[in-house]
């Protein structure tokens, strides 16, 4: 039988090296290309909200929605947030496991089913811990808008639009998330990089302002407006410094 001839040492080297060579050429487009469908996915949830978010006070006397309040759907009662109902049997669930219905939130009507989760937690630099099952869209609502108590809400009516003095310069919607050290797999000594639903100023919840894309946060204005917002690296929770979670100006949120 006739041998067939086998691949000298040089050749392998040569192969070896040649791949080494087109990987570290191709990387960078393929995390290129990835980064930019990440923003177009922002921009596209971002355009969504701010559509839904002004549909939504053209029809309530132009005044913004709560953050959260206790209710009830269909008989299940839940967490309803801005953006979906979350049911009390869902919120029993570990992070990771819980169910979200995004039609029955305030803005559930007013917002398309084409808003998709956000795949920039997959290269924050932190591990990314998810609280739903499904995703969730990385965006988080301006607490200071939605009543006196924002984030715990105890009667307080949300601010009308008219109440804004540069409702051009007031940010509605923002890429966001936190950095859990507090709740397993994350710790301390491994600090995760999770979604989150609102941010404020700086009298309330540790920095939630997501600043993912190179630096800057995608916000949407009480106009209607989207851009881009830089982050003030004074402002970086310094636990992950590498996810570019921050906090945005005060002057942008009322």
């Amino acid at each position: 039988m006739k041998k067939e001839p086998a691949f000298t040492l040089v050749e392998l080297v040569v192969v070896a090296a040649t791949t080494v060579i087109l990987c570290a050429v191709a990387a960078p487009a393929v995390w290129g290309a990835y980064k930019t469908s990440s923003l177009a996915v922002s921009a596209n949830n971002i355009r969504q909200l701010a559509a839904g978010g002004a549909a939504y006070l053209g029809d309530n006397n132009y005044r913004f929605w709560p953050y959260r309040r206790d209710g009830e759907v269909d008989g299940t009662k839940g967490a309803i947030w801005w953006f979906g109902f979350e049911p009390g049997k869902s919120l029993g669930k570990p992070e990771g496991q819980r169910t979200i219905d995004m039609d029955h939130g305030p803005l559930g009507p007013y917002v398309p089913r084409n808003i998709a989760p956000d795949p920039s937690f997959g290269f924050a630099g932190t591990p990314f811990k998810p609280k739903y099952k499904h995703g969730y869209i990385g965006i988080g609502y301006n607490v200071m808008l939605s009543g006196e108590n924002g984030w715990t809400p105890r009667g307080g009516l949300p601010l009308r639009y008219w109440d804004l003095q540069q409702p051009d310069k007031t940010v509605v919607f923002a890429t966001a998330a936190q950095v859990n050290t507090f709740q397993k797999p994350a710790s301390a000594r491994n600090p995760m990089i999770e979604e989150f639903y609102g941010f404020d100023d700086d009298r309330g919840k540790i920095p939630s302002v997501h600043f993912r894309h190179n630096g800057h946060a995608m916000v949407a204005y009480a106009t209607g407006s989207a851009g881009l917002i830089k982050m003030n690296e004074a402002s970086m929770d310094r636990r992950a410094p590498e996810a570019n979670v921050g906090r945005l100006s005060p002057e942008v949120l009322r």
